[in-house]
């Protein structure tokens, strides 16, 4: 059954790192005022390239696909222990590494920048600081953080040493929470990060569908029916791999570096930034999601990687 999968793979994470803490109240940040943009006329396709490697710069680039592909690899792997039964093997194994190759990774990512960009969003004067002969002041340092926590927490085993000192943290009654807490609030990310992982599985399944993988009819409704389901369980695994991610991050520092952090990522410019590249990693994480479905396909029909 789908909905019997895909409930496996939405809890794995959630179940394991359940803790005793009062979730904050979300809160909505205000809306900022609207920007007023006068578009050129034309804009050359080389412009576009150009800005595109400038907002790969500014947006860490290459350490977001390294996250991306560390990430997406734990996810292939987990798909095929929920649909082959296991890794099947070291052809498996080398079919997720060729996916999800750090440099192939990378290249889809400013690819997928690229393709975010139009007249209007190259004229945008929030993003003008990562237009920049730099291109390094529109994104904060805590991101380039968040990044290379989200790069450690996908190797085997570092999850558990994070969860075990971040309950320690939390009984103790450790500032540097109480920040990450406000910061979540203040920044919500987790809606985000749910649909982004529901968004995610429907690819796979999609793909896995489309290559004859299922021996029953399948359709993206059904899948996204199922996910709806879950709900609860997907919004706190998201919790839990940001909450995760921020302190494994921001711990070492302190709640200063945090309110810091969070003050410097509500500004316009590295929110508009943080949005676009939001987005195209977005649309990485669904084409290797597509990819790795059918490959799972193929090896359950017995066709060779």
């Amino acid at each position: 059954m789908i909905m019997r999968c895909f409930r496996v793979a939405a809890s794995i994470v959630g179940c394991g790192l359940t803790m005793s803490w009062a979730a904050p109240a979300s809160a909505q940040q205000g809306a900022a005022p609207p920007t007023v943009v006068t578009p050129p006329s034309h804009v050359a396709p080389h412009v576009f390239a150009s800005v595109a490697e400038k907002l790969f710069q500014a947006g860490l680039g290459e350490s977001r696909a390294t996250a991306i592909s560390a990430e997406s690899g734990v996810f292939a792997n987990r798909m095929a222990a929920i649909y082959m039964g296991g890794f099947e093997g070291e052809s498996w194994q080398q079919e997720v590494a060729r996916i999800h190759d750090v440099t192939r990774v990378s290249a889809l990512l400013l690819a997928a920048i690229e393709a975010q960009l139009d007249p209007v969003t190259v004229a945008d004067p929030r993003l003008r600081a990562a237009f920049g002969a730099t291109g390094v002041d529109a994104m904060p340092d805590g991101v380039g953080l968040i990044l290379a926590a989200r790069i450690e927490l996908a190797r085997p085993g570092t999850i558990d040493g994070v969860t075990a000192r971040m309950r320690s943290d939390r009984v103790r009654g450790a500032s540097v929470l109480a920040a990450i807490d406000h910061m979540i609030v203040m920044q919500d990310p987790v809606s985000r990060a749910m649909a982004r992982q529901m968004n995610r599985q429907i690819a796979f399944a999609s793909a896995f569908a489309a290559a004859e993988g299922f021996e029953f009819p399948a359709r993206p409704e059904d899948t996204a029916a199922d996910l709806s389901l879950q709900i609860p369980e997907l919004r706190q695994d998201a919790e839990m791999r940001i909450r995760l991610a921020w302190y494994a991050a921001y711990a070492p520092l302190g709640a200063p570096a945090v309110n810091r952090a969070a003050a410097l990522m509500a500004g316009p410019e590295a929110q508009a930034l943080n949005a676009l590249i939001e987005r195209a990693e977005q649309d990485v994480l669904e084409q290797l999601a597509g990819e790795t479905g059918r490959a799972a396909a193929r090896r359950m029909k017995g066709v060779p990687l």
